[in-house]
């Protein structure tokens, strides 16, 4: 083989490498400019997915928070109207047996005492008690204002009334309610306004 042959089979030989050694390379910076992408595309979505699992984290404990404070409320609310039924049925109990037929009688003498010194002549007063006591209070005041009942002053009995009494001043239309039901319901109403400040207090 001469010399200019081996010479030129060398050269092609090398420029075969350097070919092959230049593609190697090109494949290699590809690679990795390839893996280098997907790298910073996978940490982009790594630190999007982490920023979206934090925020859906920070909503739920809002919505948590939120729902346990509504349970907290609801608690209290329940509570609050199971013990003011309570006290309702306790004051309405209470109230009946305070109202008995001595309270009674006291009572509406009293008042039309006070009526009989007001001098208010010429209105009817007309006084409505339960059923059960109408004929005892009755009996008991006819001696005491004989003259108011023959002038106007009437004394009536009601079934609906159960204790205690209601008073009408009936050409006025005034009316004033003290029966069981009325009295236990206006202490119902102040032991509510207590009762909601001392569990207020007591849930801060």
């Amino acid at each position: 083989m001469s010399e200019e042959l081996q010479s030129l089979l060398e050269r092609i030989e090398k420029d075969g490498v350097d070919k092959a050694n230049a593609k190697a390379d090109e494949i290699v910076k590809n690679a990795e400019a390839k893996a280098a992408e997907l790298v910073k595309n996978a940490a982009a979505q790594a630190a999007a997915l982490m920023a979206k699992a934090e925020e859906d984290s920070k909503a739920f404990e809002r919505r948590s928070a939120k729902a346990l404070d509504q349970a907290a409320r609801d608690v209290i609310l329940s509570v609050e109207r199971n013990v003011a039924a309570i006290f309702a049925r306790i004051a309405a109990e209470e109230v009946a047996q305070a109202l008995d037929i001595e309270t009674i009688r006291a009572s509406v003498t009293t008042l039309i005492e006070s009526y009989v010194k007001a001098d208010a002549s010429g209105s009817r007063l007309a006084i409505t008690l339960s059923d059960a006591q109408r004929a005892d209070v009755t009996a008991y005041l006819a001696s005491k204002f004989q003259s108011e009942l023959a002038s106007g002053l009437t004394i009536e009995g009601s079934s609906a009334i159960a204790s205690g009494f209601k008073v009408a001043v009936t050409d006025t239309e005034v009316e004033h309610d003290f029966t069981g039901e009325a009295v236990a319901e206006a202490l119902g109403a102040l032991l509510r306004t207590d009762l909601a400040d001392i569990i207020k207090g007591a849930a801060a």
